[in-house]
């Protein structure tokens, strides 16, 4: 009897599969070998289609924010709701992704970034270049806050930015450590509350929150 042809092996397929093994376990961790039995291809296969394991990788992280990445910040850029509402929704993401099990543990992005082992000088290039790009986009959601008059225009919107990003890297490290999504939820409510929002009783959920955490 003649062997049937083996299946096909769609490349977008081949990389998310090979994007999970490197967010679950790192780089070093990760050999080819594991990489071509995650894919379904032969390393010959992974090598013409993606190149070597530091391009793979680099692949994977690219992958991974145009997958997870993109459609959060298209929304965001398309500043259709109020400026906390935003915010909100994108940390809000961060925190479904953290905690959701069928994907591993934190943000890939987030892990590569910190985790000193978790790549080559290149790969940390790549990851910081995401991270700039991030930052950009909240800044560029601030400066629209204020043309809309949600936030004061003395508004410094670096530091905010900033601040955003830290939430971000902050929710995906909790997340990664076992943190829930209701601890979690409670965290961005808490965090929100630090942006400089105009008539921001308006912007909150009515009685979420009233006390302060630590009182004078």
């Amino acid at each position: 009897m003649a062997r049937g042809r083996p299946r096909k092996i769609e490349a977008r397929d081949a990389l998310h599969s090979v994007m999970i093994a490197f967010w679950k376990n790192g780089y070093a961790a990760t050999s080819m070998n594991d990489l071509a039995e995650v894919s379904g291809m032969a390393k010959p296969g992974l090598y013409a289609a993606f190149g070597d394991k530091e391009a793979l990788f680099e692949k994977a992280l690219l992958h991974y924010f145009e997958t997870y990445g993109i459609p959060v910040f298209a929304k965001l850029a398309a500043a259709k709701k109020h400026v906390v509402d935003d915010f909100r929704d994108i940390l809000g993401a961060v925190a479904e992704l953290t905690t959701d099990r069928s994907t591993p543990a934190g943000c890939f992005l987030i892990n590569a970034l910190v985790d000193c082992a978790y790549g080559t000088e290149r790969h940390q290039e790549v990851v910081v270049g995401l991270r700039e790009s991030r930052i950009s986009a909240f800044r560029d959601r601030f400066l629209k806050a204020i043309a809309a008059g949600e936030i004061p225009d003395t508004a410094d919107v670096d530091r905010a930015a900033t601040f955003i990003e830290g939430q971000f890297a902050a929710i995906a490290i909790l997340g990664r450590g076992g943190s829930g999504h209701a601890d979690l939820r409670t965290f961005i409510e808490t965090g929100l509350r630090a942006l400089p929002v105009r008539n921001a009783e308006r912007a909150f959920e009515e009685g979420t929150f009233s006390s302060p955490i630590v009182r004078q």
